[in-house]
C-alpha cells in the first residue's frame, strides 16, 4: 500500500464501514506507523481543516470533510493482511494534489498529537506549523 491509496475497511462484527479511508503517511518510510484518515459527511461541528467536494474524488458524492480526530495508525503488514483476507475494499487513490491538501490540513486539524508526530517525523508536515 502507498500514500494516497484509499479503501473501505470491513470492521469485524459490524457491517461494512461506509467511510473511505486514505493513507496519508509514507508506508515505505515507516511501515510500522501507517496513518489513515477518512472522509466523513460535512457538518458544521466537524473538523473544518480540510473540506472536499464531490469533484475531488470519484467516491465523494457530496460536500465532505476529513476526519482527522478519528485517524488510525496501523502497520503496513496489518493492512496487507486485511487486504489479503478480503476485509478491505480498495478504491481509486486520491490525486497527488488532494493528498497534499489533506496533509496541509493537519496543523489546523483536531488530529491527535501522536499521529501528528509520526507525520512530522516523516517530513510530511512541518512541525513549526503544528506548534511543536
Amino acid at each position: 500500500m502507498n500514500a494516497g491509496d484509499t479503501f473501505i475497511i470491513d470492521e469485524p462484527g459490524t457491517s461494512l464501514d461506509s467511510h473511505l479511508w486514505i493513507i496519508i503517511s509514507d508506508p515505505a518510510a515507516d511501515p510500522e506507523n501507517v496513518i489513515l484518515v477518512n472522509f466523513t459527511k460535512y457538518r458544521a461541528d466537524k473538523d473544518q481543516a480540510c473540506i472536499v467536494d464531490r469533484n475531488d474524488h470519484p467516491f465523494i458524492s457530496q460536500r465532505t470533510c476529513v476526519e482527522y480526530r478519528g485517524a488510525k495508525a496501523a502497520s503496513a503488514k496489518e493492512l496487507q493482511t486485511l487486504l489479503d483476507n478480503g476485509l478491505v475494499v480498495s478504491h481509486k487513490p486520491v490525486a497527488p494534489e488532494l493528498l497534499a491538501k489533506i496533509r496541509a490540513g493537519v496543523p489546523q486539524s483536531r488530529m491527535r498529537n501522536e499521529h501528528v508526530l509520526i507525520l512530522t517525523a516523516q517530513g510530511l508536515v512541518d512541525p513549526g506549523d503544528c506548534g511543536f
